[in-house]
């Protein structure tokens, strides 16, 4: 019996009795980014949206802006000027209360500062997870395109082109007829 002939036989009596290859699936895609909160609301910022997170840096205060702009700070060689992400939204601190963080968006034409009220960190969800339809309320929600559900909470994701385009940012002066403010921090 020639080699070429044992093996295969050998390889048809191994082949009767093996079973077939388990198919081999895709890997999972997924979504990428931060979750974090702005104004008391949880929120998702897609990882290419931002420019990072930093502490709150010290600030300049601008005379004649309304009170959601907290000031410049000095940040990488340039100025920032930050916002407070409650004022932005409609919401008031608590007298006292100063935020630690802001997100940091640098996008052409938008390099801003906003004050966080929470940081949770860097977060993966599966894409094919993602609901297109954002069911939250709020004044965040139209800054809002779809997000995730984490168990029993909707995540939405902040889309930050609405944010830039939604006028707030640049809606900066002070009214002539409001109420002297004091900035909150």
């Amino acid at each position: 019996m020639s080699a070429y002939t044992a093996l295969t036989s050998l390889q048809a009596r191994y082949a009767g009795g093996a079973s077939a290859m388990p198919p081999v699936l895709p890997d999972p895609e997924y979504w990428r980014g931060a979750l974090l909160g702005i104004a008391g609301v949880p929120l998702l910022v897609a990882a290419g949206d931002i420019e990072g997170v930093i502490a709150v840096p010290p600030l300049t205060q601008i005379p004649g802006t309304r009170n959601r702009v907290l000031g410049v700070a000095s940040h990488q060689g340039g100025l920032l000027p930050v916002y407070c992400g409650d004022s932005l939204f409609g919401q008031r601190l608590p007298p006292g209360r100063r935020r630690e963080y802001c997100l940091v968006i640098n996008r052409p034409g938008c390099h801003v500062g906003i004050t966080l009220s929470r940081v949770d960190g860097n977060i993966q969800l599966l894409a094919d997870q993602y609901v297109p339809d954002t069911p939250m309320d709020g004044p965040l929600a139209p800054c809002c395109e779809g997000g995730f559900w984490q168990g029993e909470r909707f995540l939405g994701l902040l889309a930050i082109s609405r944010l830039v385009t939604g006028g707030a940012l640049s809606d900066t002066a002070a009214r002539p007829d409001a109420n002297a403010e004091d900035h909150a921090s």
